[in-house]
């Protein structure tokens, strides 16, 4: 029986962060080798619909870092120093032609300072705005396993990298999903940082208010040593957050009412918890309790309108001048959810912040000892391209509102049934408490566990 975190490999020869470490320090010319031969096995055209630009160039040595010769990949939203930022369109990099960013964005300088060698910008769905990977101007951003499924979005093209082995780690964007959604359908662990205006400078913005920073990777070890090193190092949080061995971390499971879950992933779904809470795991997962339970559904049945009305007028906020005198450059659908923006009444954008707060409050009350929510991330096995319709967008939304809302931290998990489509979950905790996710990836790195399908 296949492992449901253990994703399928069809040739692709993945190097985690240790292996890419020791090939620095002991195989120099081989690391410069992998770094250059990668890119080649895929053709120039699918290649540019998941990069942008690809550098490698060898870095100085920097001896003693924790991610030393680690090739990185970027989102092209992220500020890097002396290089364009684009946002994977047409407004930014032809018809504007900003000039290239002074300074790192916050995460890329952290990175950086570890050690990592930025290797090059993926694509993404135009200004973020899109769950799907696809994007007009430069081609839709394949899976990278079947050129006929989707890769999730808008963090498409870091999902594909990581996913085609290329890196074993690449920075992504979460406003509605961007991280949890193609982590799921990639088959890819995902981090979404708690929401942090600092966090944000250097970060081409979809909708401030939600808006968060992240990254892929491709098993719970990196994971793992990702978030004790970026995460945890420099501000660990106390108590049983911290990871505490002698105490046990809790989530409630819950599905948004009125969602239906295919029944491959309901069932994954379903197994998650006891795959978390089995082998003397200091992790637990339980129901939702009933009064919980109803308070965050009648919430939750409002958010995804208080949603779409704050992030598209956010949205249009910063376009506006552009979507009058530029409007021919950017994809039509995309310009059209930015410009529901300017539409919205203040008596309907005082209403839909009214239920962000009541949502954000709902969800710290269930939260407030210490506790965290366990959700789905997708509600169908990575679907075909062809396939495709607006129900998708509107139902992965719901499933990931919860996070969006309260801009809590999320870690997203893979759960493969398999075959080459996936899908997965995400488990929130109050920000300050990321350790218990080191908890849960201790569950679920235990390589004698058996997973059923």
């Amino acid at each position: 029986m296949r492992d449901l975190y253990r994703p399928l490999q069809e040739g692709i020869v993945r190097l985690s962060l240790e292996d890419w470490r020791r090939l620095w320090q002991e195989d120099r010319a081989r690391w410069a080798r992998e770094l250059r031969d990668r890119p080649a096995r895929y053709d120039k055209a699918l290649w540019s619909r998941a990069f942008r630009t690809w550098w490698n160039e060898i870095p100085p040595d920097s001896p003693g870092l924790p991610l030393q010769g680690v090739p990185v990949a970027v989102k092209d939203l992220f500020d890097v120093a002396g290089e364009v930022t684009g946002c994977s369109s047409r407004v930014l990099l032809e018809a504007l032609s900003p000039e290239p960013a002074s300074c790192d964005a916050p995460l890329v300088g952290r990175f950086r300072e570890r050690g990592a060698f930025l290797a090059g910008r993926t694509q993404m769905n135009e200004f973020a705005y899109g769950l799907d990977g696809r994007n007009a101007s430069f081609g839709d951003c394949p899976h990278p396993l079947d050129n006929g499924l989707i890769p999730g979005g808008s963090s498409s093209g870091s999902a594909w990298a990581v996913a085609a082995g290329i890196v074993p780690v690449a920075l992504g964007s979460d406003t509605g999903g961007s991280i949890r959604v193609p982590a799921a359908l990639c088959g890819l662990w995902g981090f979404r940082q708690g929401w942090d205006r600092d966090e944000l400078q250097g970060v081409f913005p979809l909708a401030r208010s939600f808006d968060t920073v992240g990254w892929f990777c491709a098993t719970p070890r990196d994971m793992k040593f990702l978030l004790e090193e970026l995460c945890l190092r420099n501000d660990p949080p106390s108590g049983d957050a911290a990871g505490d061995s002698s105490g046990t971390a809790r989530f409630f499971s819950y599905t948004p009412r009125g969602v239906v879950l295919e029944k491959t992933v309901q069932r994954a779904f379903d197994l998650l918890p006891e795959d978390l809470s089995g082998g003397g795991s200091a992790v637990v997962v339980e129901p939702l309790p009933d009064d919980r339970r109803a308070r965050l559904d009648a919430v939750m049945e409002q958010a995804l309108e208080a949603y779409n009305v704050i992030c598209s007028r956010e949205a249009w906020l910063h376009h506006q001048s552009w979507l009058d005198a530029q409007g021919d450059y950017y994809d039509p659908l995309v310009r059209a959810l930015i410009d529901r923006g300017r539409h919205w009444s203040e008596n309907r954008l005082s209403r839909a912040r009214e239920i962000v707060d009541e949502a954000a409050g709902v969800i710290g009350e269930i939260t407030a000892s210490g506790d965290g929510l366990l959700l789905p991330s997708v509600a169908e096995l990575t679907p075909l391209a062809a396939s495709l319709g607006p129900e998708y967008r509107e139902t992965t939304l719901r499933l990931n509102m919860a996070g969006s809302l309260s801009g809590f931290p999320a870690l997203a998990v893979p759960l493969h049934t398999g075959g080459i489509r996936s899908c997965g979950a995400h488990l929130m905790v109050p920000p300050g408490s990321e350790g218990l996710f080191l908890k849960v990836l201790d569950a679920l790195a235990v390589p004698e566990r058996k997973r059923r399908r």
